[in-house]
């Protein structure tokens, strides 16, 4: 009947060629079916089945030497001899040779990627190359659960899965492994019983910072107030010794619904031998002696009487004041930057711009004015005196706990302090 249908309504010359027609169409569709379903079982084909030997654990890397080391390292290793898999998923990997690297850094556009390693190569390079221990702890998941999470992490390292954008806090190699097991297993890992040690999260990574002060300072500049809160539940996952301790004190519900404890076997794989010096803190050496020697510096253009000693006091006191402008002033446009242009979380809401302020860079270029211009004797008084509001108001900031500020923050301050004053208290100025 269709067929009938078919050819009353097409004129006998195209009869043949649209039954051919048709008839090309529907065996094209069958081999693009053929294909897919030839194509779909060699994917399934291509997926690897763990067998009741394989093993899944979290590898803790101790801090190194470098500064992207300083803190540690997480990764996931997959064990499974009878499929000749031993690899690690590193979900911490960066492109060192990115022209843009420094870039995409200083505007909190920094992409990370999910690596696959060969674990053995990755434990000889941590161990023997970097000297960094190396911790392992197997985690407590039955095969059909190993499976979930192997091909969870198989997904995720497709080209077009593997990428995501780094944050320094909420999404990092540590986070990652935590965020992998929650998104395969939801509510099936327990980690309330790990509390932390009642630190922010500015003290937590300062604890690792003892070896590079001048790091330290760098970082605690740029922090906002933000990292100045204790962390709450899987917050405090974002480092790695931290994520350790509560993998550690972790547990799960097994298939009898009982509670067990989530690792099951620990080790320390690589142990070598190094030892971390903590350093003097140089920053507070430096800011310190240099407000003592403007400050003797001032009291001999205020007491003496020698023309010679005047002069380098003046000399010696202008210096001081030129390092300390230029210093604050570079670090309020960086400060500024990271908190109004860039994309980082950790730097905005920085009270430290009240200190390190753009009136730094003013007070520094009147060092060269002439005395008697009208930028001596107007703005620059009025930037002293505006300055100094803006140091004293952190420092109620800092006492009311809204901030936490270093120690070596408080010798530029209280030299901004007594610079201001001085501009601003004809007696004590040599304008």
């Amino acid at each position: 009947m269709m067929l009938f249908f078919f050819a009353a309504k097409t004129p006998k010359g195209n009869f043949l060629n649209n039954l051919l027609s048709k008839k090309s169409f529907f065996t094209s569709v069958f081999i693009l079916a053929a294909i897919f379903t030839v194509t779909a079982q060699n994917i399934a084909d291509d997926r690897i089945i763990l067998s009741e030997s394989s093993v899944i654990s979290m590898i803790t890397v101790y801090p190194g030497d470098r500064i992207y080391s300083l803190f540690g390292h997480s990764a996931f290793r997959v064990y499974d001899p009878e499929n000749g898999i031993d690899l690690m998923y590193n979900y911490g990997t960066f492109d060192f040779t990115d022209d843009f690297f420094v870039l995409r850094f200083m505007q909190g556009r920094l992409y990370y990627y999910l690596d696959v390693v060969s674990f053995q190569r990755a434990l000889h390079f941590y161990s023997v190359f970097e000297r960094r221990k190396v911790f392992e702890q197997v985690l407590g998941f039955d095969l059909e659960q190993r499976q979930a999470l192997f091909d969870f992490l198989e997904e995720n390292a497709r080209p077009e899965n593997r990428v995501y954008r780094y944050d320094f806090i909420w999404d990092n190699c540590s986070t990652r492994i935590a965020d992998a097991i929650e998104r395969t297993f939801p509510g099936l890992v327990d980690f309330s019983a790990f509390k932390g040690y009642g630190e922010t999260f500015r003290k937590m990574i300062m604890s690792y910072l003892g070896a590079t002060p001048f790091t330290n300072f760098g970082i605690q500049l740029a922090f906002g107030k933000k990292t100045d809160r204790i962390p709450q539940g899987h917050e405090i996952l974002f480092l790695p010794l931290y994520m350790k301790a509560a993998f550690s004190a972790a547990t799960m519900k097994n298939a009898d619904n009982e509670i067990v404890p989530f690792v099951i076997r620990e080790e320390m794989l690589a142990s070598p031998e190094r030892t971390f010096y903590y350093k003097p803190d140089y920053p507070l050496f430096i800011f310190l002696s240099v407000l003592i020697i403007y400050l003797i510096s001032l009291v001999l253009i205020f007491f003496s009487k020698k023309s010679v000693v005047l002069k380098l006091s003046g000399i010696m006191s202008k210096l001081c004041e030129g390092f300390i402008f230029l210093f604050t002033g570079i670090a309020s446009l960086l400060i500024g930057y990271l908190w109004f242009i860039s994309e980082h979380t950790v730097t905005s809401s920085n009270l430290s711009f009240l200190w390190c302020s753009p009136l730094s860079l003013a007070l520094f270029a009147g060092i060269f004015i002439k005395k008697n211009s009208y930028f001596k004797k107007r703005l620059f008084k009025s930037f002293s005196a505006l300055s100094v509001i803006m140091c004293v108001v952190y420092l109620i900031c800092i006492a009311f706990g809204v901030q936490y500020a270093l120690p070596a923050f408080f010798p530029i301050i209280m030299f901004l302090i007594i610079a201001g004053a001085r501009k601003l208290c004809p007696l004590c100025s040599d304008e």
